[in-house]
């Protein structure tokens, strides 16, 4: 058994698996949920809009769902190195967000790419998120959300970006730069524009700082997982194919970096 054999998107079964169970519990809170769902939303459609107007060669543009998803366990690995700088509220509503963005990024998944879908693959992803939404609650949960956040995702994440690596990433690409900015911005842009704008639809308190929401909409520029998949679907030649992860790969390290910028320097201005 070789890397390769981990880059097949069967290998995410957990993943959706985790997904389902994870909405299931979120939609028993529906009001707490409610706001990051609707910054969700914008979250994933400016990044489109800005991914579709920096191209123009329908090649490229059939890609422009992979721009959306947000991975929160990439998200929570950083949240979990800067300790006490962030909040109990952001990481609430980020984890809210993420719930939501990764459900509707499965809904264009199988609208955008039914045909594409190999039957195993149908049943990796659609199948286990409603297999998960039916159960709802698994024995030794933790350890099972540890074994999906901390083990699944890494290996099928590695596997796919390691060859990509190993070639020599392509930093100057027009499809690895427009990810990179359709991710960056137009998380920032589409979550802070919804989340205000929700604000005042729902009648809803935000619960965080302005600077906490543009930290945590630049957190959600990272996504790997299913993004990746998304581009194993989109894009048949090896060279579009490594622009594409490399851009992935370079927007989630930038935005991260962002974020945890934000933080640092917010929090040392209102400490002094």
């Amino acid at each position: 058994m070789n890397l390769a054999t981990f880059a097949h998107s069967e290998v995410l079964a957990p993943f959706f698996f985790l997904i389902g169970m994870q909405l299931r519990n979120e939609t028993a809170h529906i009001k707490q949920i409610l706001l990051p769902s609707f910054a969700a939303i914008g979250g994933m459609v400016f990044p489109a809009l800005i991914f579709l107007s920096l191209n123009s060669d329908p090649l490229i543009t059939n890609g422009w769902p992979l721009v959306m998803p947000t991975d929160i366990a990439l998200v929570m690995l950083v949240l979990l190195a800067l300790g006490k700088r962030v909040s109990v509220e952001l990481k609430s509503f980020l984890l809210a967000l993420a719930v939501a963005d990764d459900l509707l990024s499965i809904l264009v998944l199988a609208g955008k790419y039914s045909g594409a879908l190999k039957l195993t693959e149908v049943l990796a992803s659609i199948g286990a998120v409603l297999l998960g939404a039916v159960i709802g609650k698994v024995p030794l949960e933790k350890i099972f959300i540890n074994f999906v956040n901390f083990i699944i995702l890494p290996v099928y994440v590695v596997a796919n970006i390691y060859p990509t690596i190993t070639d020599g990433l392509d930093l100057s690409s027009s499809l690895g730069n427009s990810i990179i900015t359709a991710r960056l911005l137009g998380k920032v842009i589409g979550i802070t524009l919804f989340a205000l704008l929700g604000v005042r639809l729902f009648k809803q308190p935000l619960n965080l700082k302005k600077s906490e929401l543009l930290a945590g909409s630049a957190f959600a520029g990272m996504g790997l997982a299913v993004s990746i998949m998304i581009a194993n679907l989109s894009y048949a030649t090896d060279s579009l194919l490594n622009q594409a992860k490399a851009g992935l790969l370079i927007s989630a390290v930038i935005s991260g970096v962002v974020g945890s910028l934000l933080l640092i320097i917010t929090n040392r201005s209102n400490s002094k």
